[in-house]
């Protein structure tokens, strides 16, 4: 089976999602930031910090060459994996782009007490205009969306059924 690739904004429940989503289907489950920090032998907040974005970002364009050979997987994505045209093309080509979607106040809540490098750096209205400028590149990759405000279980399971339709 192709990989499923999930993706979207901080807090939008890949991780969850993923775990619950590899479960029913079968899948391994592989998060590409804990993949990276284990290629690296660091943590992201590490990396940003000592060595910046950019030498983050490439980083995780290795990672996504690294994984998109692989079959079989629930890739949860960092939220600005897919931002980058090169990592959305090459994990497109490895399997199902899966677009979570939940709206800015959900995602805020689950993150706002979290150590992210994006959330630590940035204002909750800096972190609404991150979101809504992703958005609008996240549905451009998508091949499915599904509803990232719903209880987990729900939104792993509307992916079942989108998955079961789109093949």
């Amino acid at each position: 089976m192709k990989n499923i690739v999930l993706f979207g904004f901080m807090g939008c429940g890949k991780t969850t999602v993923g775990a619950l989503l590899a479960q029913k289907a079968g899948l391994s489950l592989l998060d590409t930031d804990q993949y990276l920090e284990q290629k690296y032998g660091r943590r992201i907040p590490e990396i940003f910090a000592q060595d910046g974005e950019e030498a983050f970002r490439r980083m995780e364009r290795e990672v996504c060459a690294d994984l998109a050979g692989q079959k079989d997987l629930v890739l949860c994505c960092g939220g600005g994996t897919v931002l980058a045209e090169e990592n959305a093309r090459v994990l497109a080509q490895s399997g199902v782009m899966v677009f979570l979607d939940a709206p800015f106040a959900v995602c805020y809540g689950r993150i706002r007490q979290s150590d992210r490098p994006l959330v630590r750096q940035n204002s909750r209205e800096q972190l609404r205009e991150i979101f809504a400028r992703r958005r609008p590149v996240y549905l451009s990759r998508a091949q499915l969306t599904a509803d990232a405000a719903a209880p987990p279980e729900q939104a792993a399971q509307e992916i079942i059924l989108a998955m079961q339709s789109h093949q």
